[in-house]
């Protein structure tokens, strides 16, 4: 099996290619010129690097050459203010489309993307893939317009593409600002938590897991199309944020509703995961674990 993989040095990327390498995949790690992790991901057993920015993906298939699968990860401005940019986000569908042309013309054989909750907008019911996407921020606006083109392309040309439908992943390596990982540091130092009501309805999936069924789905003979992400372990976000204080025995004062909620309102996200179960996936890392091997990674 021999893989390409695209941000091969993000949150989700670098675990992905332990994972893939780990299998004895002959992996191929795509990462923007210059990146500070190019040289620990080139250790990485049965790996190699190609530098390679975002803008420069039509060169992608004959850098790589053919391959069974591509899992394609690289977007940019995925959180803030950034996500309402709509110049930024066309251009990031612009050169993914150019990296699936490109991989194709060079014999790739699947495609795996990276979708996300965005696609559907704001919902308060359960969300299967059937659900109609309303996306209200450019970022959501131009996945979906990828995920549409590209499966279009690829069903044109007899290539396989699924495409994991992210909700809301969490574990070691991620966004410092996130709030698991703002309020795991405040608890762990007992200083108060200033947060939203937090009465939103949420999954967390941990990031091994998200591995594991990215993994089934470059490999698997399973139904081409989009495949939600998620635990199944839905809750109200308040419950999660307790349960973090009880993990991490913190004397830390929990301000429930001290932060305004931002101009999109409460969001509140509940996948649908039956069609990714069905892959004969399942969900291994419970909240509390998860929250523990973050604490381990910290104190590393």
């Amino acid at each position: 099996m021999k893989i390409c993989i695209t941000a091969a040095n993000c949150f989700i990327g670098l675990p992905l290619v332990k994972k893939a390498a780990e299998l004895g995949w002959e992996v191929i790690a795509v990462v923007r010129v210059g990146n500070k992790q190019k040289d620990f991901i080139g250790t990485i057993q049965n790996t190699k690097v190609i530098e390679l920015n975002l803008e420069d993906y039509d060169q992608l298939g004959a850098l790589v050459g053919p391959v069974d699968c591509a899992v394609l990860l690289t977007w940019n401005g995925t959180r803030g203010k950034t996500r309402l940019d709509d110049e930024l986000q066309k251009t990031n569908y612009e050169n993914n489309m150019k990296a699936v042309k490109s991989l194709i013309d060079y014999g790739c054989k699947r495609i795996v993307t990276a979708g996300s909750q965005a696609e559907y907008g704001i919902s308060n019911e359960m969300i299967s893939e059937k659900t109609e996407c309303k996306p209200n921020t450019a970022y959501g606006k131009y996945k979906v317009l990828f995920y549409k083109d590209a499966y279009n392309y690829c069903k044109e040309n007899n290539v396989s593409l699924k495409e994991p439908r992210f909700f809301s992943l969490y574990g070691p390596g991620d966004y410092e600002n996130t709030l698991i990982m703002s309020n795991i540091k405040k608890m762990r130092a007992n200083e108060t938590c200033d947060m939203t009501p937090c009465t939103q309805m949420w999954d967390y999936l941990f990031v091994d897991d998200a591995i594991e069924g990215i993994i089934g789905l470059c490999h698997k003979e399973c139904d081409d199309g989009a495949y939600n992400f998620g635990s199944g372990d839905c809750r109200q976000l308040k419950d999660f944020v307790q349960e973090m204080k009880s993990i991490l025995k913190s004397d830390s004062k929990l301000n429930f509703g001290t932060v305004p909620y931002t101009a999109a309102g409460i969001v509140s996200i509940q996948p649908d995961i039956h069609k990714l179960k069905s892959t004969g996936w399942k969900p291994k890392v419970s909240f509390k674990d998860g929250v523990e091997k973050i604490v381990k990674a910290m104190e590393k």
